[in-house]
């Protein structure tokens, strides 16, 4: 019996690592972000649904209801965002470096979360196609005393879903591509971290790291050094 728990105790061993690399293996950028730890946003989001109003020129997007404990309304009309009857002005809208507010970020399948106390709302616009699919416009938005203000995250591999808030931050990531010298082909991307602090995006220092498991497919990746640091 003792060689039999030995073995098993062994055997225990030489699996953990083989186990442990299998859960860092993700197919989907969704999927890696459920996996983190302090998420602000849970579950599948509601999704904006089209109607029109008579005289209207232009299909609008709506959707009402009871969420996290609260009733909610939105409207995206002619890409403008309305939240509960309040409408969030474009020039309340901060944007990450690099990233802009248009007038077509927000539209035909766009998506809202909601925490007590912040409202998120994602798409990608129907116009993209190739590469630019993989960018999805992400506004982060909150109740201030002025009315509501939103920023507009980094949108390579952006979700709602990859928001975090710990501590009392906000933690957002920006990814870029990793290449080795020489090839055409991303081998990877690194995910920065910065944090909202006074309304402006502030680097934390953190950084992780996902490689790809098949050349070409940017979906299928493992995460170096596992899902958190």
């Amino acid at each position: 019996m003792r060689i039999q728990a030995l073995l098993k105790y062994s055997f225990g061993l030489l699996m953990a690592p083989v186990l442990a690399q299998a859960a860092t293996t993700f197919d989907g950028y969704e999927a890696f972000y459920a996996s983190m730890p302090d998420t602000l946003f849970h579950g599948d989001g509601v999704q904006l649904q089209p109607y029109a109003m008579e005289g209207d020129d232009e299909m609008r997007y709506g959707w009402q209801g009871v969420v996290a404990g609260r009733r909610q309304a939105l409207e995206v009309r002619d890409g403008v965002l309305t939240i509960n009857g309040r409408v969030l002005k474009r020039s309340r809208i901060q944007p990450f470096p690099g990233e802009a507010v248009g007038e077509t970020d927000l539209g035909m399948g766009a998506m809202a979360y909601f925490s007590s106390s912040w409202t998120c709302v994602e798409n990608t616009p129907t116009s993209a196609s190739g590469f630019a699919v993989r960018h999805r416009v992400v506004y982060l938005i909150k109740r201030g005393k002025k009315g509501y203000e939103g920023w507009r995250l980094p949108s390579l591999f952006a979700h709602c879903t990859s928001v975090r808030m710990k501590r009392q931050r906000i933690l957002v990531q920006e990814a870029s591509y990793r290449y080795v010298e020489g090839q055409d082909l991303a081998t990877g991307v690194t995910l920065n971290e910065f944090a909202l602090l006074k309304g402006k995006f502030v680097p934390t220092g953190v950084s992780r790291s996902i490689t790809f498991v098949e050349p070409g497919n940017v979906y299928k990746f493992n995460v170096d050094g596992g899902a958190d640091r």
